[in-house]
């Protein structure tokens, strides 16, 4: 039994975009998510809009709040290097007592109905006695699922207990990824499929800062080619 569906609205997929376009985050080789919340799905994340190699990613989720809460971020970005593709927590992490992060990676795709989010890779603690999540560039798991191909991803990180679920309300990982030490990847065979939707619950929250490699950010004129595509495929279906 599934926990009901939690997602905080869907929004255009220019909205992706927009993102690059307004965000107010740190420019750079380190990104701060700032005052404006990376949201909980591809539609509503934030675009690390930054100019050559990205060093890191800071942000914060705050946990309940009045209308909504915050327990999901979601940044999109650009792999360069799949087979040196590395994301860890700093050494310097220190959240608050019982905030045990999980991190997930999507691969992104555009189609005919816009771009979606589908998922590659998941991990809760990289390895036995350390319990924050990492990432390479593949699952070991026997799922076989490989960061193969330079292009746009979304990085997720939630709470212990928040996982990634497809528009059924499924599971869209493996859950072998909970076991330590364990990258995993997709699920099998899921009946709703494989992209992002929302969340399974609320999880723990607290602060976190990434380290990555072989990862950028997306320039602006990624953002207009995004933008551009979501225009022709709101034209399409006008028609």
């Amino acid at each position: 039994m599934f926990a009901p569906f939690r997602c905080r609205g869907l929004l255009p997929v220019a909205g992706i975009a927009a993102c690059a376009l307004s965000s107010t985050a740190l420019a750079g080789p380190d990104w701060d998510e700032g005052a404006t919340d990376a949201g909980s799905t591809l539609e509503t994340s934030q675009t690390i809009s930054t100019t050559g190699s990205l060093n890191s990613i800071k942000g914060k989720l705050g946990g309940p709040g009045f209308l909504a809460g915050d327990f999901q971020d979601c940044f999109l970005l650009r792999v360069d290097d799949p087979l040196g593709f590395n994301i860890t927590l700093s050494s310097t992490f220190g959240g608050p007592p019982g905030f045990d992060p999980m991190m997930f990676l999507f691969r992104v795709d555009e189609t005919a109905n816009g771009s979606v989010a589908k998922a590659l890779l998941a991990n809760n603690d990289k390895s036995p006695g350390n319990p924050l999540p990492g990432l390479t560039n593949a699952a070991n798991d026997g799922s076989g699922a490989v960061l193969r191909t330079p292009g746009l991803y979304l990085i997720a990180i939630s709470g212990f207990g928040s996982q990634p679920i497809n528009a059924s309300g499924e599971f869209v990982f493996r859950q072998t990824f909970l076991q330590s030490g364990v990258i995993g990847g997709p699920a099998e065979s899921p009946n709703g499929g494989y992209l992002l939707a929302g969340w399974s619950n609320d999880g723990d929250f607290g602060s976190y800062e990434l380290l990555v490699q072989g990862v950028s950010g997306v320039p602006a004129p990624g953002a207009i080619a995004l933008l551009g595509f979501a225009g022709l495929a709101a034209r399409r279906r006008q028609r």
